[in-house]
């Protein structure tokens, strides 16, 4: 059954101790659709959002500043300097696509602070769920 409109909300995840220009992956908790509304990080990082893990396991290798293809599973991507907020204007639709589909948002975090970040970079994503 339906359950209403829904409230902008939060959630977060770490990617722990990570050297200068090292990569993460992470999982945030979300919906399994959702309007992505803003994107904040503790650091300065590269964030890349996918639509599964198997998207985010193939585009490992991609360099920053090379645009991703088509069709390549990368919802969005964002570079923040450090603790920044980003709006995302317009908003982004972000999906699951993994199987089974969850209330996962599957992220990759470079950080990009100039140091090691012992106490993680966190990710902290606010949205509105559009899927029960």
């Amino acid at each position: 059954g339906a359950t209403g409109l829904t409230s902008r909300t939060t959630a977060s995840a770490t990617a722990n101790g990570l050297a200068n220009l090292g990569s993460a992956n992470i999982d945030i908790t979300a919906a399994k659709t959702c309007a992505l509304l803003k994107i904040q990080t503790s650091h300065a990082a590269w964030i890349t959002l996918y639509t599964d893990t198997s998207n985010r396991n193939q585009d490992q290798s991609r360099s920053e500043g090379t645009d991703p293809l088509p069709g390549s599973g990368v919802i969005a991507e964002f570079i923040t300097s450090d603790g920044a907020t980003v709006s995302i204007t317009p908003c982004t639709i972000g999906f699951n696509y993994g199987n089974p589909i969850d209330t996962s948002v599957y992220l990759k975090v470079v950080n990009k602070s100039g140091n090691t970040v012992g106490t993680g970079i966190t990710v902290t994503l606010t949205y509105v769920q559009l899927e029960v």
